[in-house]
């Protein structure tokens, strides 16, 4: 329930940035923005040193809306994911959303420790041994 208000409050908060970003200056005629994300999840490999991959869902948009990118950066103990999508700026489309399902390898080695993850905005904690 928290993990759904969370995602709730961020992707409200994130209307304001998603608004500024639509534009394309590479190309004027798509639109890119966030995928609205739902749930995060990261499951921690065993193997030595552990390494660590983050189980992501959400909503990529409507029928036209396709995945455009994804950077992946990481500051001390928080990787922040930024998942974007794209489609046409004036196209009609069917108004059945879309999914996003992706198993994303986190960058790096994670020594014993707890770090934070961050993907468009919904943040979830995780350690490891």
């Amino acid at each position: 329930m928290r993990r759904r208000l969370n995602a709730l409050l961020t992707a409200t908060s994130l209307g304001a940035v998603t608004a500024v970003a639509c534009s394309n200056p590479a190309d004027p005629d798509l639109v890119v923005d966030l995928v609205q994300i739902e749930s995060v999840e990261v499951r921690i490999m065993e193997s030595s040193p552990p390494q660590a991959a983050a189980h992501v869902e959400g909503v990529l948009g409507d029928g036209c809306s396709e995945f455009h990118s994804q950077t992946q950066t990481r500051s001390e103990n928080t990787v922040t994911i930024t998942i974007l999508r794209q489609r046409p700026r004036d196209a009609i489309c069917t108004q059945i959303a879309k999914s996003y399902v992706a198993d994303i390898p986190l960058e790096g080695q994670y020594p014993p420790g707890r770090y934070v993850l961050r993907v468009n905005g919904v943040e979830t904690t995780f350690s490891t041994e």
